[in-house]
């Protein structure tokens, strides 16, 4: 990511991303770029009237800190201020960008190594836990 808070996204994944998709916060302290589907879906979850706090609170974190998906003539998209702030994103710095499923996820490089590193370390325990749950 550039001065300017800009980020190239690997081609792969902006044609992964159709118009409609979103910049938003994702889990673990992390951005997402949210697919129109998923971005749709998220919404349903969220309509009004809002039954507890907690969905308020997600409802207002999650559009406050969104961004359509526009990525320029060289493939970039300019991250918010708040939005690199709260992925502990510095500008200038190096990112990561991985695929996530039905989203793409953009990591502040060291904290992506550290975790990929642990949760690569915790793989058979992990599968064993999540594949014996179904």
């Amino acid at each position: 990511m550039d001065e300017k808070g800009r980020l190239a996204i690997p081609a792969a994944f902006r044609k992964q991303l159709p118009e409609g998709s979103y910049v938003s916060l994702g889990l673990d302290a992390v951005l997402a770029i949210y697919s129109p589907e998923l971005w749709a879906a998220l919404a349903q979850e969220l309509l009004s009237p809002l039954p507890s706090a907690d969905h308020r609170a997600l409802a207002r974190t999650l559009y406050s800190l969104s961004e359509p998906f526009e990525p320029d003539g060289q493939g970039r998209i300019i991250l918010r201020p708040e939005q690199r702030r709260l992925a502990e994103i510095n500008s200038p710095s190096s990112v990561v960008v991985i695929g996530s499923g039905a989203r793409v996820e953009i990591w502040q490089e060291a904290r992506w190594d550290s975790y990929s590193a642990d949760a690569q370390g915790r793989f058979t325990e992990s599968a064993d836990r999540v594949i014996s749950a179904r």
